[in-house]
């Protein structure tokens, strides 16, 4: 039987990672397929179809990207009809809650935040949700080594595969006034992103050595409470909130940074730590989840709640052209061409 992948993808149209990812291991996937192997994305109609090789092919079937309860519905009552029309030899899902479906489920589970209680479901359903899935999957994916762990602990029956994140290393250059650049955090703002650490060792700083600060993300609930955080320390005028940054752009601002910043209590993989690396940024990432994991050696691992220490290592960068050439060494562990194919490796194992 040839392989035919279904990928659901309601909640693409979204800037987030796991949509950035998803595409990105897309795009590196299509020129892998054999001759009788297709994709096919499942996308909800409104969406503006994305620009992927021609080997991927998109199909709009009535599931709602959200509220979750009226997307869980929708799965339930369309998703196995539209697996069945294509003809899908295997089901490719990337979020909670799990379907039901009699196509084999490949599952990928970004992170497990709630599981550790930074997300807003409560434990105790973070560990039933995940032990569902694990029964209904016939393999979970996840970005990183620690993800894994904390996945196995609660289904350790469960199949798991590590497909790790990737970066692209060409282009990825440096302008020359990045050593008086910013600092560069990218991602939502939420609470578990540990920004406001960020605030507090800018405060504890001289003036006149203190870096701007540069958030590039949406607002996901702690917008306001970081603008009135930064104006009670007095640094209001050094932080600046991008919202939501296209790719080019994004690509821009790395270049020009000073340093990518990541305090967050807790990642599945940290994509932007990555992005950092591959631009030779100097890259600060907390001693928390799999941080440490990506980064390696070529990182600078900070405590989580110890703004002192942040404030003394942003102080102290080496920018050297061997500490840039060691940062580059460390991302070319990661790229899309391999997690593609480690991908594929598992759609053609349940296919």
């Amino acid at each position: 039987m040839s392989l035919h992948v279904a990928v659901s993808g309601w909640l693409l149209g979204t800037h987030s990672g796991a949509n950035r990812r998803l595409l990105a291991l897309l795009t590196h996937v299509a020129p892998l397929l054999a001759r009788d192997e297709r994709i096919t994305v499942l996308h909800r109609a409104d969406l503006k179809v994305p620009q992927l090789p021609p080997r991927i092919a998109f199909a709009p079937v009535a599931i709602a990207a959200g509220p979750l309860w009226r997307r869980a519905l929708g799965e339930r009552w369309r998703l196995r009809a539209a697996l069945a029309q294509l003809g899908a030899t295997v089901c490719d899902h990337g979020f909670l809650p799990t379907p039901t479906v009699t196509t084999p489920l490949a599952l990928t589970i970004h992170d497990v935040r709630d599981l550790d209680g930074h997300g807003r479901r409560a434990r105790w359903l973070a560990q039933l949700a995940l032990r569902h899935a694990a029964a209904r999957a016939q393999c979970i994916v996840v970005p990183s080594e620690f993800t894994a762990l904390r996945v196995r602990s609660t289904a350790p029956g469960a199949r798991i595969e590590v497909v790790g994140n990737g970066v692209d290393l060409t282009g990825r250059g440096v302008t020359s006034d990045a050593v008086q650049g910013p600092l560069l955090h990218v991602g939502h703002l939420e609470s578990r992103k540990n920004l406001d650490l960020l605030l507090r060792a800018l405060a504890l700083m001289n003036q006149d050595q203190r870096p701007e600060l540069w958030l590039a993300g949406a607002d996901a609930g702690c917008g306001e409470t970081l603008r009135k955080t930064a104006a009670t320390l007095g640094i209001a005028e050094r932080v600046r909130f991008l919202g939501i940054v296209d790719e080019r752009s994004l690509t821009q601002l790395y270049s020009r940074a000073r340093a990518v910043v990541v305090p967050s209590r807790h990642e599945g993989f940290g994509l932007c730590a990555l992005e950092g690396l591959a631009h030779g940024r100097p890259v600060l990432v907390a001693d928390a989840a799999a941080l440490p994991e990506v980064v390696g050696d070529a990182g600078i691992v900070l405590p989580a709640e110890q703004p002192e220490a942040w404030a003394s290592a942003l102080l102290q960068l080496d920018d050297s052209n061997d500490a840039r050439a060691r940062r580059r060494r460390r991302a070319e562990h990661y790229s899309w061409a391999n997690a593609a194919a480690r991908m594929l490796a598992v759609w053609r194992s349940l296919g």
